[in-house]
């Protein structure tokens, strides 16, 4: 797709910020929106570096009722939205004990109801042009363990099953979904947040660049594939699991056990 108008969600750091400037530099209309203005508009910035007309807006997706009018907005403005990047997310590290009703709403509000939400605000102009792509932005957090991410982890798998029934749904449409797994990255979500508990010491080894997780989101609009992994290694990881989950979380257990956990 030459030139492809791209909107990319929670923009303004991390995965968000490398897909947006990833994208600028193959030729793409970007449009970015986040919360941080002062941080979007320097995003904004380096895109426009590349892709003079990319635009930004300011926008709390948690506030699910706007969605669609910023649909509408964003869309009229970029001339269409080719490919979505439903990157946007919160993290929350709490134990399953530990949470409240309130912390669990909030994080599906804004990790499920919200791309769920936009998606369906930006469909049916897709559909109707017979092209676009969906890219769901995932977490291992539904491929690995959910120790101390419950409702982190059954966010993302929420959102992985509707992008399954999308990819099944729109065959033959000239629209499809993409599953994008990123594996553990350096960004804003493994630093301490208020509200979270500590986060989970990382193996340096197994932490990748944002701009990582961007070159695979970049590519994944072109693998007919519905699931890819930013990184073979969290592959192998989420294929371990999946070949073996009660042996896989059995070795977990007695994991945690030793660490006193």
């Amino acid at each position: 797709m030459e030139h492809p108008r791209v909107l990319v969600t929670g923009a303004s750091s991390g995965i968000g910020e490398a897909t947006a400037l990833a994208f600028a530099t193959t030729g793409a209309v970007v449009g970015i929106c986040a919360r941080r203005a002062e941080r979007l508009g320097d995003v904004l910035d380096r895109c426009r570096e590349h892709s003079p007309a990319s635009r930004m807006w300011v926008v709390d997706l948690a506030e699910l009722d706007g969605i669609e009018a910023f649909a509408r907005h964003a869309g009229a403005e970029l001339g269409g939205v080719d490919v979505l990047v439903n990157n946007a997310g919160v993290p929350k590290r709490r134990r399953t004990a530990s949470l409240t009703p309130d912390d669990v709403e909030r994080v599906m509000a804004v990790n499920y109801f919200a791309p769920v939400r936009l998606t369906l605000a930006l469909l049916p102009a897709m559909v109707e042009r017979g092209r676009g792509h969906v890219v769901n932005v995932s977490s291992m957090g539904a491929h690995m363990v959910a120790f101390g991410t419950g409702a982190y982890a059954a966010s993302k798998a929420a959102l992985e099953m509707f992008t399954e029934a999308m990819y099944l749904e729109l065959a033959g449409t000239g629209v499809r979904a993409h599953l994008l797994v990123p594996g553990s990255t350096a960004s804003e979500f493994s630093t301490p947040r208020e509200g979270n508990d500590p986060p989970f010491p990382q193996d340096p080894a197994g932490v990748v660049a944002p701009e990582v997780v961007a070159d695979a989101i970049v590519a994944c609009v072109d693998d007919e594939r519905f699931m890819t992994f930013a990184t073979d290694r969290a592959a192998a990881t989420a294929a371990a699991k999946a070949a073996d989950p009660n042996g896989f979380l059995a070795g977990m257990v007695e994991r945690l056990g030793a660490l006193g956990r």
